[in-house]
């Protein structure tokens, strides 16, 4: 099952859930992903996950994600679920104090892992967020059905770990729609 729909599977049920209770809904302005991760939400969002990682959508999970992951650990998969073990000792696994350049990659190789075809990484670049140096940079992705995605990643180690954020969206419509303000909302990210 791909990323893409084993997060949708996942998301649709988390947003049945919030709409049950009245969502969790994240208003413009500056807010928190996470304990220590904040943010400047440019527009409002639905909010589904909790301290560990956040997801959230405008018009729902296949049209536009934002994945907020506050800590990836020593030896966590890039977006989180499993370690690295003995048995297990190759994957997209973090390991602090990789060049940037590697931890593109393994953003890269998660998304494949996780079903993502066509990927394509560009414009990796340093970023400043707060205090903390990290990088960012755009990839371009297909879904496993054929419909082609953009996408843009931010990411900062701290004390604990990698701080990652991934925003994707179809190419046509949604990505170019609401791409400018999420540009601006990850180099906001900051640690505190």
């Amino acid at each position: 099952m791909t990323l893409l729909r084993r997060l949708a599977i996942h998301l649709l049920i988390l947003m049945l859930a919030a709409c049950a209770s009245g969502g969790p809904l994240v208003t413009a302005g500056r807010t928190t992903a996470g304990s220590h991760l904040s943010i400047d939400a440019g527009m409002e969002w639905t909010r589904m996950g909790d301290l560990r990682e956040q997801l959230w959508t405008i018009d729902g999970p296949l049209l536009n994600s934002l994945h907020l992951i506050p800590t990836v650990r020593e030896r966590d998969f890039v977006f989180l679920g499993r370690r690295q073990t003995k048995r297990r000792p190759d994957g997209a696994f973090y390991h602090r104090g990789m060049r940037p350049d590697e931890l593109r990659d393994l953003i890269a190789d998660g998304l494949r892992e996780a079903g993502a075809v066509n990927v394509t990484t560009a414009n990796l670049r340093p970023a400043t967020f707060g205090d903390r140096e990290g990088f960012r940079f755009e990839m371009t992705l297909d879904s496993e059905s054929g419909l082609k995605y953009r996408a843009m990643a931010a990411a900062f180690e701290h004390e604990k770990g990698l701080a990652l954020a991934l925003y994707y969206a179809p190419a046509e419509y949604y990505y170019p729609r609401d791409a400018a303000k999420v540009d601006l909302m990850l180099d906001s990210l900051r640690w505190k």
